[in-house]
């Protein structure tokens, strides 16, 4: 049976969130019961946009978007975000959209209604996928706090774990973007009681989008040649970028996002570890860095720190069978295989 999931995302055109939700709106194993944007790495404007305009190319017009929140509960846009990806709160209108405009229009429900209305309705079996800032469903919570006992699991794609390998940061030297951006929402999610599995930077590093992955996606044996078209026209491109690595042709990023719907597919090609994570709000170098540590009654070398002793373990993944992740993704996105047969 297909896992229902709702798609929490920073999604712009094309970019790793918006090729993740292409996997899962065409896995077999996984029900999209909607995509609620939140700002991030855009302007909720140009978000929105994205998520409408990819359900029509892709055939999936029936699956419900709504409107997630267009900045942070506290952080303020400052020179640096706008120097890196932070493009939250522009209020820009979008004249120069790369697919065309889209004729569907959003669901009437706010992101975070539409989160606890779904989760409630169906207790125990709805899983929250979120990939871009956690401000939407910290939100949720916080309206509605009896989701975190209703709520299947929350996956995040978040954080960096410094006590694990491949844990520096990608935003400041030891924060990642997703929680530097509303690392306020990350402490509501994190502390919120919801059985939580955390996809930090460590695991996401695992992963990479080479050529032969894009071909792959490209064949024109393709059960989908809409979804061939959109890689062929917007991904292959990059690889022709004169910077790219000729011995190694690999794209800037990784599939980050894919490595969350990956987790909930086939969790068995991921390696865990049960810790606590808090995440500093303080201002400053240490603002959105992600501590994680396994409790303990007192300092005891690595192993243990005797830190807020309310909060509970999560499950945190540092590594995986990317191969076996890779070849999901290809299965789905071009429906030569069900996922569940490879």
């Amino acid at each position: 049976m297909a896992a229902k999931i709702i798609f929490d995302t920073d999604i712009g055109w094309m970019n790793d969130d918006c090729m993740a939700a292409i996997f899962a709106l065409k896995s077999p194993d996984l029900e999209v019961l909607g995509i609620t944007p939140v700002m991030g790495n855009f302007d909720l404007n140009y978000s929105l946009l994205c998520a409408l305009r990819l359900l029509e190319l892709t055939g999936h017009e029936d699956v419900p978007v709504c409107r997630g929140f267009d900045r942070p509960l506290i952080h303020e846009r400052g020179a640096y975000a706008d120097k890196v990806w932070g493009k939250w709160a522009l209020h820009e209108p979008v004249k120069d959209f790369p697919p065309g405009m889209p004729r569907l229009q959003a669901d009437p429900r706010h992101a975070s209604l539409f989160i606890a209305e779904t989760v409630l309705a169906q207790p125990g079996e709805v899983t929250l996928v979120a990939v871009g800032p956690l401000t939407n469903v910290a939100m949720a919570l916080r309206l509605y706090p009896e989701i975190a006992r209703h709520v299947k699991e929350i996956v995040i794609m978040g954080g960096a774990i410094g006590r694990l390998p491949r844990g520096k940061g990608n935003i400041t030297p030891a924060a990642e973007f997703n929680f530097w951006v509303d690392p306020e929402a990350a402490r509501i999610v994190l502390h919120s009681g919801s059985p939580i599995t955390l996809l930090p930077l460590n695991v996401c590093r695992r992963s990479h989008f080479s050529r032969a992955l894009y071909l792959r996606i490209i064949d024109p044996a393709s059960a989908y040649p809409e979804v061939a078209a959109l890689y062929k026209q917007y991904i292959g491109p990059r690889f022709d970028d004169p910077e790219l690595d000729r011995r190694e042709p690999v794209l800037f990023y990784g599939v980050f996002d894919h490595a969350c719907l990956g987790y909930v597919i086939c969790p068995e090609i991921f390696t865990s570890v049960r810790m606590c994570v808090q995440v500093s709000v303080q201002p400053g170098l240490d603002y959105g860095v992600s501590h994680g540590y396994v409790k303990g009654d007192y300092v005891s070398g690595e192993d243990a720190l005797p830190l807020e002793s309310d909060l509970g373990a999560i499950n945190v993944v540092y590594d995986m069978d990317f191969d076996h992740l890779a070849e999901l993704y290809v299965a789905a996105v071009t429906g030569r295989a069900a996922a569940n047969e490879l």
